[in-house]
């Protein structure tokens, strides 16, 4: 049977936070690897290839959209785990998850950050270079947990938009689009869930 990517990264997270302290030398290479071409990310591809299907894998030496996009997904997760007491102490729940763009959606409220989030989700927003975007969510996933650390992210979707955002320069500004829609427009009851997330 075919996996979703979104279904297979969801199980690579899964897998990762299971784990007694979670896997320490995957998750480090994961942050400290600006690509999955790095050398440090090499410790993170067993785990990558392992769950992939089979049409996600190359068959030659460039690496596939899946690939990349998983590789970048998880290295937002690997920032946001980092320290974060409270994603290790409770158990990856995908179903309760929430949008990165709707999680820094609510930090919009905050008028001391406000200013710069705003500029530094356009920025991303504008353009349709891969490096420049995965290394925007990289800090914007920084800013996010030092803001909301309870906040659960939907790590499967963001797989799944990072893949789409490679086939074209239309896919891309499509993918741009859901993510501006979830940042600019809130509705109260993802900011009520997003409050009680806080305030656990």
């Amino acid at each position: 049977m075919s996996k979703d990517i979104k279904v297979a990264t969801e199980g690579i997270i899964r897998n990762l936070h299971k784990r007694e302290g979670n896997d320490k030398a995957i998750l480090a290479a994961a942050r400290n690897s600006n690509s999955i071409l790095s050398k440090q990310a090499t410790k993170v591809w067993p785990i990558i290839f392992s769950q992939l299907d089979e049409k996600d894998l190359a068959d030659k030496s460039v690496p596939t959209y899946a690939e990349i996009a998983v590789f970048a997904t998880l290295r937002c997760y690997a920032l946001f785990e980092q320290g974060n007491d409270d994603v290790r102490d409770r158990e990856y729940d995908p179903a309760h998850s929430v949008s990165l763009f709707r999680a820094l959606a609510a930090l919009r409220s905050d008028d001391r950050i406000k200013d710069g989030l705003d500029r530094r989700v356009k920025n991303l927003l504008s353009t349709t270079n891969l490096e420049s975007v995965t290394k925007s969510l990289a800090s914007l996933v920084k800013i996010l947990k030092s803001n909301n650390s309870k906040v659960e992210l939907d790590y499967g979707s963001l797989a799944k938009d990072l893949k789409n955002f490679q086939y074209s320069f239309e896919s891309a500004r499509k993918v741009s689009i859901k993510w501006g829609r979830d940042y600019f427009w809130i509705s109260d009851q993802t900011l009520e869930k997003l409050a009680n997330e806080e305030e656990k």
